[in-house]
Order: structure tokens, then C-alpha cells, then sequence
């Protein structure tokens, strides 16, 4: 069997075919590196090395002092094997790079470039390979090759409740409109970043119940006029993969439990939520207004104890660079819907 003993190719290349662009420093958005080898016998012969392999004797570097950069670290300039889902390459890339994938007896390795808060300069990269004869080759200012790519830091963006947008509109629930008992009013609200370049891409919320039937329930008030008739609710829908998470096969869209008073009025109803594209963009909420007649609303009922109860929903939002945004919707504020605010003082 040959032996690995040299390279005939050693190249690296931003994964989009470009040689440059920004990378936010949040520790958190990754950048797709291909590196390609071609590796050879002593003679000069191309050889096929096992893929993990060759995984295990490939280094990214600094491009200049042939520094090694950290693997797996959460400080400065690290690399990985494995993609997250801010894997995304932010802001403009320049020169595009020849990619050569499909040259003979080359192979590639992928690996995911990220940086911390306290990186401020560009990074010159380049690559590190050692063969199994133990001969070390870099693609680098003073190696035998000379490729290398170049990310430049952006400082992690917030972004305000100026930058996103806070639709809401009417939907429908499964019974609110076929009883004589209970009538159920309720209207979705949408965050969602408000740009053609950027998205959301997962959110976190705190401040809410978690109980079966009461998940994602925060503000509950029932006024004492006209008899405790009114019902006013306040909901987050959380749970991820957004798409998903809530879907019913039998409705064939995707379903929350609203107005859930099973003891006294044994009444509950379901809200139709993420009811419009790209659900996994943006994190829905619904308010909900419901009447009953009779003695007007029970409690004790579920976890609720008193005629008003809410939490101050807290909601963290990470873009699809990592960049992590906070907000949050007061719960003693939802007799007239849902408010959304800045990051709470």
C-alpha cells in the first residue's frame, strides 16, 4: 500500500467560492471553509486518504506566523467540524476564488470558522497538513503554497424594537364561533425582524406558565364588570421547530390551546397560529377576548387563583448570525392586546 508522504494541491476557500468577508464577533456565527488537498506517495502518485483521516491532520492557521488557530474554543479566532444555525456568511464578499472540486484526486475537508466579542482586527487564514510520514505543508505567506482567506470582524449587532416588526391580525379559533355560551375573539401578533438581508432564526422566552393546556399562557385578566364575564389572555407560541411544533393532522395547520377553564365552565379552544410563511422567522403570539354568560368566569381554574394574574414575558431573539436581541410584552398590559418593548429596564 503507498504511503502518504506529500501534497500536489493545498488550498482553502470561503465555502460561498469567495476569499474574503465578515464574520460578527459574538461567538456565535460560523463561516463555511473548504479546504482542498490533493495527497500523494513517494512517488508522486495521487492517493485516496481516508476522510476522517484526513480530518485529523489538517490545521487552520495564521496565514502569517502559521499560528495555530483554537479548535473548538469560545475566545478569539476558533474552528470547527460541525455547522450550528448560524452558519452565514454577513455582509459583502469580495474576489471570487477558483473552487476545485472536481479536479482529479483532490479532496475536501468543511470546517466552520467563528470568533469572539473581543476580536477587533481581519484574520488572515491559511491551512496546516501533516502527512503520515510526519512532513508538515502550509498553504501560507512563507509555505510551498499560498492561499488563504481573510474574515474581517463586525461587532455583534442588538437590534431595538425599531427593527422589527409587530404585525398582528385577526384568526380564528376552533369554537368561538359555533356556540351559544362562549364567544372567543382572538388576533396573532408576529415578531419578526424588519429586513430583506436578515432574519430570525430561534427564539427563548421566560416569564410564563408551562403547565399541559396553559403552555406559553402569561397575562390573564377577568374584570369585575358585568358579572366577571370578560376574559382577556395573553400566549406565546415557543416551541421550536416553529413549523412543527403545533402542527395537527387533522386541521392541517397549526393549532394553540386558548381559554382553557376546565373546572366550572368546562370550556376550552384552540387559536390557529403560525398562519403565515417562513413560521420558523418569526415567533407568534395570540390575544385572545372571550364572553360567557351566566355567573361569568370561574376561579380557582388551572394555575389561575386570582381574577388577575401575568408575568412580564421576557423574549430573546437571535438573527441568523448569532446576534442575540431581548425584548418583552408586559402581562398587566393586555385588557387593550399585546405591547411589545426594548429589552426590559
Amino acid at each position: 500500500m503507498p504511503t502518504w508522504t506529500s501534497v500536489s494541491k493545498l488550498s482553502v476557500v470561503i465555502e460561498s467560492g469567495f476569499e474574503a468577508c465578515d464574520i460578527y464577533a459574538n461567538g456565535q456565527n460560523r463561516i463555511a471553509v473548504t479546504v482542498s488537498v490533493r495527497p500523494t506517495d513517494e512517488k508522486g502518485g495521487i492517493i485516496d486518504v481516508d476522510p476522517g483521516h484526513l480530518l485529523s491532520r489538517l490545521w487552520l492557521i495564521d496565514y502569517v506566523d502559521q499560528s495555530t488557530l483554537s479548535w473548538k474554543s469560545g475566545s478569539t479566532w476558533s474552528y470547527t467540524d460541525s455547522a450550528n444555525q448560524f452558519t452565514a456568511t454577513p455582509g459583502s464578499s469580495r474576489e471570487k476564488a477558483e473552487v476545485s472540486s472536481a479536479e482529479r484526486g483532490v479532496q475536501q475537508v468543511t470546517f466552520y470558522v467563528y470568533c469572539g466579542s473581543g476580536v477587533t482586527n481581519a484574520k488572515s487564514i491559511g491551512v496546516l497538513v501533516k502527512t503520515d510520514t510526519g512532513d508538515s505543508f502550509t498553504s501560507s505567506l512563507n509555505g510551498t503554497f499560498h492561499d488563504k482567506i481573510v474574515l474581517t470582524p463586525l461587532s455583534a449587532t442588538v437590534h431595538r424594537r425599531g427593527d422589527v416588526s409587530w404585525e398582528y391580525a385577526r384568526t380564528t379559533t376552533a369554537l368561538g364561533g359555533i356556540t351559544e355560551w362562549v364567544t372567543t375573539d382572538a388576533w396573532n401578533y408576529y415578531l419578526s425582524l424588519n429586513s430583506a438581508e436578515n432574519h430570525f432564526v430561534t427564539f427563548k422566552v421566560w416569564n410564563c406558565f408551562s403547565q399541559d393546556g396553559y403552555k406559553g399562557f402569561f397575562s390573564s385578566h377577568i374584570p369585575s364588570d358585568n358579572h366577571r364575564a370578560n376574559f382577556y389572555g395573553g400566549y406565546v407560541w415557543s416551541q421550536e421547530p416553529h413549523a412543527s411544533a403545533y402542527y395537527d393532522p387533522d386541521d392541517g395547520h397549526s393549532l394553540g390551546q386558548v381559554v382553557d377553564f376546565p373546572d366550572g365552565n368546562l370550556w376550552s379552544d384552540y387559536a390557529r397560529i403560525y398562519d403565515r410563511s417562513y413560521p420558523e422567522r418569526y415567533l407568534c403570539f395570540t390575544w385572545v377576548h372571550s364572553t360567557t354568560g351566566g355567573d361569568g368566569w370561574h376561579i380557582p381554574n388551572g394555575p389561575l387563583t386570582t381574577w388577575n394574574e401575568w408575568f412580564t414575558l421576557e423574549i430573546a431573539a437571535w438573527d441568523q448570525y448569532g446576534n442575540r436581541s431581548e425584548f418583552w410584552v408586559d402581562g398587566s398590559d393586555i385588557i387593550g392586546g399585546l405591547n411589545l418593548y426594548d429589552s426590559r429596564p
